[in-house]
């Protein structure tokens, strides 16, 4: 027989169950089809347990969300340290790879629901906080992989975070187009870019 869980470790194991029910229908569905009904049919649950931790499809997303990114901070973190001063700007291109590859139609799912929370100003600046950590994560991994750390890099960390993320939602909506874009599964284009990062100049103040 197995042990009773405390109060906390049910709670523990409930929200593990639920989020990775969260995370089937959702990639499954889409956030606009997704419904909370269909999550707590998923997960085992009553529509009562769903609703009394969430009071709307979007604080789960939200919270998934939040969930992911901490998922990947870690790995980033990690993936920073064995790199640290390398300049090896296309191992963290692998572990996008690798990462979406593990959730296929994750980064559609995040640009379905920023467009949708960019119709509404509150979601809008709850995901922009949430946001702002991931690109944050990627600012300090990519200083911490260049060679000379973040003074050797063309621009600035946070800028150079926006671009890689800007690359990531496009990219998604251009393999959903053609899955040969930019390349071909290799992405030959990307991982160009990723040498640049490398080998480009620094520029000056007044030209950044």
């Amino acid at each position: 027989m197995s042990p009773r869980l405390s109060r906390d470790e049910q709670n523990d194991r409930n929200r593990a169950l639920l989020f990775a029910a969260a995370r089937r229908v959702f990639l499954a569905r889409g956030y606009h089809a997704a419904t909370l009904e269909q999550i707590a049919d998923e997960a085992g649950f009553s529509k009562g347990v769903v609703y009394s931790r969430f009071t709307s499809k979007a604080d789960m997303f939200l919270a998934l969300l939040e969930d992911r990114i901490a998922e990947r901070a870690a790995q980033n973190a990690a993936l920073a340290r064995d790199l640290a001063g390398s300049g090896d700007f296309a191992a963290p291109l692998d572990l996008a790879q690798r990462a979406e590859r593990a959730a296929p139609g994750w980064r559609l799912l995040v640009t379905e629901f920023r467009i949708h929370a960019a119709r509404d100003p509150e979601l809008n600046r709850r995901y922009a906080a949430l946001h702002a950590r991931t690109v944050g994560g990627i600012a300090q991994m990519l200083a911490s992989i260049g060679e000379r750390g973040a003074e050797g890099l063309p621009f600035p960390p946070r800028q150079l975070a926006e671009l890689v993320l800007a690359i990531e939602t496009g990219l998604a909506l251009e393999l959903e187009a053609a899955p040969d874009a930019l390349g071909g599964p290799g992405l030959p284009v990307i991982r160009w870019l990723t040498g640049w990062f490398a080998s480009a100049p620094v520029l000056t103040t007044e030209e950044r």
